[in-house]
């Protein structure tokens, strides 16, 4: 899902945090990527809602 240039990017905000692993840094993205998902959904249903 992220390539390893995206990871990069993020690999030291990760590595502050302590998340050193490459593998565990790919999970975390893709829990936070998935949560802004169900965000995005979730708007978009009560702003049709609204309107």
């Amino acid at each position: 899902m992220f390539t390893d240039e995206e990871l990069k990017d993020y690999a030291e905000q990760f590595k502050t945090i302590g998340i050193t692993e490459e593998k565990k840094q790919k999970e975390v993205l893709e829990y936070f990527y998935q949560i802004g998902k169900i965000i995005i959904e979730f708007n978009i249903k009560n702003y049709d809602e609204k309107n």
